[in-house]
């Protein structure tokens, strides 16, 4: 018995609903595949931008990316390096060849529909370091090939993750990094409940139908009044785009998961979380740190010497649907890589002497005809931090002072805390100001 046919066996028959999950339709991963190419080519999620950006600097976003994970002398990407993006969509295969033109990028989907739409877009920004193919992260056979890869919001999408997340890792160079996005169990409880509401009412369950699905769906965020947390909740979508809408309310399939259950998949594919990543989701909503900050000195001692995955376990119980998303880094076990510790990574953070980034961005609108046109001004970038506690840091800091010496000054004393704030506002892609020299 092959892989794939123990996946299906496993995935075999409708399933009951569990808590943050819904499964009545993971039968087996061929009939996932057809049931999210169909979904996907009728909403082509997400829609295009008003508009699409290029960092001027070559190399900026990989240097970014290793400054994520603590390799500060090393970027991910190499100048003409590899990037795969799993389950790419409309437009993510697009943001990244705009974000890495010193790599190579391949972009696969199952929706030809969705690649048509970034293939037009990429077509109409001169975009030359991008490939695009149809085909299933099921059915894929990369092995050792690719420098980085980011599949956000697809393997749980399947009848089994696992098969996809296994491609992941084989098609990984033994020092990759893998930029992994499933959904977090504490944010998916009411939209996996909603799901099951409307498939059960309509006895779709074994066989969603979107087309039977999406006007009842709208009607009922439309019409369900309960004072309780649901009718809040839908209120919350009554405006989406039908994209957005269908996505998160009415996706055939969909586990989710914790920290601690996404650390056990990881593993039983090879694979070891590195860091979280901060994605624009959680930035926004103001969920950037995995790590609690507890009043009694004696609980957040035990807290704090624990290792970073149980710490994250514990924020993510505890802060329920305020927990970040589970956007994390991971790299291959087998890989030879030594893992950085968050501990370390703020050590050597504190250390080291950085210079304040400073380059432009370049601006491509989207015209009356739906084609981008680049704007001929060009804007500074990244700025000024604006949090107040690392904009005093920021401004301590030049290129002969490190970071330790810098809080010295400042009469700030660099507990852990305090310098993984700093690191994470200041030094990572999210908060890119400061490039270790």
């Amino acid at each position: 018995m092959t892989e794939d046919d123990k996946a299906d066996e496993r995935a075999s028959g409708p399933r009951k609903a569990e808590v943050g999950h819904s499964l009545s339709a993971a039968t087996s991963q061929g009939d996932v595949d057809r049931l999210n190419s169909e979904f996907y080519g009728k909403i082509k999620y997400p829609w295009p931008p008003t508009a699409f950006d290029r960092v001027i600097e070559r190399g900026f976003w990989s240097r970014m990316l290793g400054q994520d994970i603590g390799s500060w002398d090393r970027p991910v990407v190499p100048e003409g390096g590899s990037v795969w993006v799993g389950g790419c969509g409309t437009n993510q295969a697009l943001i990244t060849a705009l974000k890495f033109p010193e790599a190579q990028v391949l972009g696969s989907d199952l929706s030809e529909q969705s690649l048509e739409v970034c293939r037009r877009n990429a077509d109409s920004l001169g975009v030359q370091n991008l490939t695009l193919v149809r085909e299933s992260l099921n059915e894929v056979s990369y092995r050792d090939r690719f420098d980085y890869v980011v599949c956000t919001g697809v393997i749980h999408h399947n009848a089994d993750p696992a098969v996809p997340l296994n491609s992941l890792a084989r098609a990984l160079k033994p020092e990759g990094v893998l930029e992994l996005m499933v959904y977090n169990q504490y944010h998916r409880i009411t939209t996996a409940a909603f799901q099951v509401a409307i498939r059960t009412m309509l006895g779709t369950g074994g066989k969603p139908d979107l087309d039977k699905e999406l006007p009842v769906a709208r009607k009922l965020v439309e019409t369900f009044t309960e004072a309780n947390f649901m009718a809040h909740f839908l209120k919350t979508r009554a405006a989406d785009q039908d994209a957005a809408f269908c996505d998160a309310l009415l996706q055939p399939v969909e586990h989710s998961y914790t920290v601690g259950s996404l650390e056990a998949l990881a593993r039983e594919c090879k694979l070891e979380l590195l860091t979280f990543a901060i994605d624009a989701f959680s930035k926004k909503g103001g969920a950037i740190d995995w790590n609690l900050n507890l009043k009694d000195p004696g609980l957040q001692s035990i807290y704090g010497a624990l290792p970073d995955t149980q710490r994250w376990q514990i924020t993510n119980h505890m802060m329920l649907t305020d927990s970040p998303m589970l956007w994390f880094y991971l790299q291959r076990t087998d890989g030879g890589r030594a893992r950085k510790s968050e501990q370390q990574i703020c050590e050597e953070f504190a250390k080291r002497k950085f210079r304040k980034t400073s380059t432009e961005v370049e601006m491509y609108l989207k015209g009356q005809t739906g084609t981008y046109q680049k704007i001929p001004e060009k804007r500074p970038f990244p700025g000024q931090p604006r949090d107040v506690a690392v904009a005093k840091l920021y401004g301590a800091l030049d290129e002969k002072t490190t970071v330790q010496e810098a809080l010295k000054k400042l009469g700030a004393n660099p507990s852990f805390n305090l310098l993984n704030k700093a690191r994470i506002n200041l030094t990572t892609s999210a908060f890119p100001f400061l490039a270790a020299i």
